[in-house]
């Protein structure tokens, strides 16, 4: 009689508690989670090599006397004297020098007066050799003697030449001379550096585990912090097959336009090379793409009910990543309360964000790897 009455009592208890926890089960089941959704976007993904390097001018001329004289600058645009940060244009003036005695000692006058008989006297002669009153070796020595003159003018031209200073490319002055005007200068004497900036060229160091991703002709941005919201385009013009065995790197040159001047020699810049580019493919931002089980995930609203998707990735950068397969254009994409979600769980939608990723869109890699996982 009396175990019986424990076994009923037993029997009740557990009923009691059943019925207890019946309704808070359900609860949590039926919980609503309440989330943002974004449409799930196409976009363009790229893989880049990220180098830095130093920019420097496509051409260059450091400009020195030929010879030794008084010093008298010239007159360029606007009647300016030459000075850094002026253009100058090939064959220019940039400044003479006065030299009375290199001038006197050339004899130019003379010399070309020297040319002047020396071709008379050779008509002379083959005009007599035709009618038989000199010999061809006559002839011949009046051809050498106007060779020779000639020669000896050329030697003076070139003499008086060393007395102007003329630019030997087009572009702008710097490192101009501190020497005032008047003064004597000698032969050797630098007066200024020409650069020409209207393209720029960057070597870049490139990792050795990287050069099979590199060619002529790729793409490259240019990135100068001085100018946050420009980038410039240009391409890789060398490619140096030697790996350097101190740094375990190999050169590549970059050349790219400057037709507005803003990048300068000097210039510390960042380079990125696009080695891939997927263009019209679904990205979504990488901080939703989960590790469940060691499998990548997102989830997706359907129905008022969060479900998870398995899915494969291809390139992907710092904001984006590629997805192959698992999900499609225009999905509801769940991009807030994620973390703690499971699939078929009841979601409540609080709002709706522009759709990722964009059309031509898309971000750049950071590091130098080359590329996107797969």
């Amino acid at each position: 009689m009396h175990m019986r009455l424990k076994m009923r009592y037993g029997w009740l208890c557990g009923l009691l508690v059943f019925g207890c926890e019946t309704p808070q089960t359900e609860q949590s089941a039926d919980l609503t989670v309440p989330v943002t959704v974004q449409p799930v976007g196409l976009g363009t993904i790229e893989s880049v090599v990220t180098s830095m390097g130093t920019l420097r001018p496509v051409q260059e001329a450091i400009i020195v006397t030929e010879a030794r004289g008084f010093l008298s600058l010239g007159i360029l645009a606007e009647g300016r004297k030459p000075t850094e940060g002026l253009a100058v244009q090939q064959g220019q003036v940039i400044a003479r020098l006065k030299n009375e005695e290199l001038v006197v000692g050339a004899r130019l006058e003379s010399r070309k007066l020297a040319v002047k008989n020396m071709r008379k006297m050779l008509d002379e002669k083959e005009v007599l050799v035709k009618r038989g009153l000199v010999t061809q070796i006559e002839v011949e020595t009046a051809r050498k003697d106007l060779v020779d003159a000639q020669s000896d003018y050329d030697d003076a031209l070139v003499q008086i030449k060393k007395t102007k200073v003329t630019a030997p490319i087009s572009g702008v002055l710097s490192e101009f001379t501190d020497a005032t005007e008047q003064t004597l200068v000698d032969e050797g004497t630098q007066i200024c550096r020409i650069v020409d900036y209207s393209q720029v060229l960057v070597d870049l160091q490139i990792p050795n585990s990287q050069i099979r991703h590199i060619e002529l002709d790729q793409p490259v941005r240019m990135i100068d912090y001085s100018y946050p919201d420009e980038v410039f385009d240009g391409k890789i013009s060398v490619v140096d097959p030697v790996v350097d065995p101190t740094t375990r790197t190999f050169r590549a040159v970059a050349v790219v336009d400057n037709p507005k001047g803003l990048l300068r020699p000097g210039m510390f810049v960042k380079a990125e090379i696009v080695v891939e580019s997927h263009a019209d493919v679904v990205l979504v931002p990488r901080e939703l793409v989960l590790m469940r089980g060691n499998r990548e995930v997102v989830f997706v609203e359907e129905s008022a009910r969060a479900q998870m998707r398995e899915i494969e990735t291809g390139l992907e950068d710092e904001k984006f990543v590629e997805v192959l397969k698992g999900v499609g254009e225009g999905e509801r994409l769940i991009t807030s309360n994620y973390e703690t979600l499971r699939s078929r769980t009841r979601v409540t939608v609080a709002g709706t964000e522009e759709a990722s990723g964009g059309r031509g869109g898309g971000g750049r890699s950071g590091g130098g790897d080359g590329g996107g996982r797969r």
